[in-house]
């Protein structure tokens, strides 16, 4: 609402949209050629572990944990670093910080070819105890005398 002099009273401001032509500009990405030199899962490791350390500090807790925890496991065609996750988190993570490390691998490892797969795995994924019920059927199964003695003494656990 604006409040208008000439008029004496208080009225609505017309708004006007101002659609203005953008100009497009294209962006060519050059790739870099780092060269063919031969990977393998020493080296793998070795820069891997070097990356983790010098970004530490700039990544913050939860995503440097993510790098410091990635088993990378060179496959046969000897391109290709295959990583699995524990959960779909982790692996969405690391797609937003694989183009740094990537980039990092392929120059100190001299190897443009180089690229990620990933994979989330049901084995590493552990089941997180939450309930009472939960925690002490898990230690039942290590110690089957507890459902005995649950039964013996009435027990309720909610």
């Amino acid at each position: 609402m604006v409040y208008s002099k000439e008029a004496g009273k208080v009225g609505r401001r017309k708004s006007i949209i101002r659609i203005k032509t953008q100009k497009v500009e294209e962006v060519t990405k050059e790739e870099v050629y780092h060269g063919d030199a031969q990977v393998s899962q020493k080296t793998i490791t070795q820069f891997w572990k070097k990356y983790t350390q010098i970004m530490k500090p700039s990544l913050g807790g939860f995503s440097s944990s993510i790098l410091a925890n990635c088993e990378p496991k060179l496959l046969e065609d000897r391109k290709t670093i295959h990583i699995i996750f524990r959960n779909e988190t982790n692996e969405l993570e690391f797609n937003k910080l694989s183009g740094g490390v990537l980039g990092y691998l392929k120059k100190n490892m001299k190897n443009s070819h180089i690229c990620f797969t990933t994979e989330i795995s049901k084995t590493k994924a552990k089941k997180i105890l939450y309930t009472n019920r939960d925690k002490f059927d898990h230690f039942a199964k290590t110690h089957p005398k507890l459902k005995e003695w649950e039964q013996k003494l009435g027990l309720e656990l909610k």
